[in-house]
């Protein structure tokens, strides 16, 4: 994001004139300086520091509306931007980090107008100026729509594989370090291998890839829809081992699982849970799979072999 948009949007966030939007982005970048504790050494006259404290002043006095901390600190930082030529692009040279915690799920809105959305216990790292190339370093799960520009690829990193992109909609799991799933929705994306980069694939919509071991392997005609289900607050089982399924309730509730023998985690179910609550979930599953849950505490559940 270039100084003089951000001082644009910025000034449109306090006279609360700001479009949703932009209210995120300056929100987005408040929260990641906040989560960094992030302070900005500058060395200030007497006579500097005065023009600012008045400058900021004249901006609360004139406001009718409230004007709260958050206010005042946006409000400090245009005043820096444009008094003493700080530049914006500064405070993006450290990355910002965006995490969701187990049970959460997040979308973001990226300087350049593409869209994140997060699963539960996943991040993304960018910088916020996106210079050369637009490039994003994911952990995790995460749906993205991005924004196109033929100048400017969208890169994204993740365990290691690259997914290079120009303007699409695509899924990246990327929750098991040794497997990185690609699922394209709209569009088309390269993929390659960050090891060998010559081993590489392009995907166009409902395809799908998956990186095992550098290895990928391609499994076309797949329904894109259910793949981003997610983002929806729709779990969609295919055919899924229990064990795997047991890690995706664990991130969705933020519960623990565990399995009495080795053997029920390889059975398998398939089945589609659309914003259900966790025990109307795991009772689908006791009755599907004639298995015996028990509750340790809420959040500490137990299955077995129903005796």
């Amino acid at each position: 994001m270039k100084d003089k948009h951000f001082i644009h949007i910025a000034k449109k966030y306090i006279n609360n004139v700001a479009t949703k939007d932009e209210k995120r982005q300056v929100d987005n970048f408040y929260d990641a300086m906040q989560e960094k504790h992030k302070s900005i050494p500058i060395n200030l006259s007497f006579r500097k520091e005065r023009k600012i404290k008045n400058a900021i002043d004249s901006v609360i006095h004139k406001k009718a509306h409230p004007f709260n901390y958050k206010n005042l600190s946006i409000a400090a930082s245009i005043l820096l931007i444009i008094g003493i030529t700080f530049s914006y692009s500064l405070l993006s040279i450290n990355p910002i980090t965006i995490k969701t915690q187990m049970g959460e799920r997040r979308e973001v809105l990226l300087p350049d107008s593409s869209r994140v959305f997060l699963n539960s216990n996943s991040s993304i790292t960018y910088h916020d100026n996106f210079t050369d190339e637009r490039h994003i370093t994911l952990t995790g799960e995460a749906f993205f729509k991005v924004t196109k520009n033929l100048k400017k690829p969208f890169i994204i990193s993740s365990n290691n594989t690259e997914t290079k992109v120009l303007g699409t909609s695509f899924n990246i799991n990327a929750t098991n370090n040794n497997k990185t799933i690609v699922s394209v929705n709209t569009g088309k994306v390269l993929v390659r291998s960050k090891v060998s980069p010559k081993n590489k694939v392009i995907l166009t919509k409902n395809q799908q890839v998956t990186f095992l071991n550098q290895t990928p392997i391609i499994l076309n005609n797949t329904n894109s829809d259910d793949l981003i289900a997610w983002t929806k607050n729709i779990i969609v089982l295919n055919n899924e081992t229990l064990e795997n399924t047991a890690k995706i309730l664990e991130n969705w509730y933020n519960v623990s699982i565990e399995f009495k023998d080795e053997k029920t985690k390889q059975e398998t179910i398939t089945g589609k849970f659309n914003n259900e609550t966790l025990k109307n979930v795991m009772t689908s599953i006791e009755l599907l799979k004639d298995l015996k849950i028990d509750y340790l505490t809420p959040n500490h559940i137990i299955i077995r072999k129903n005796p």
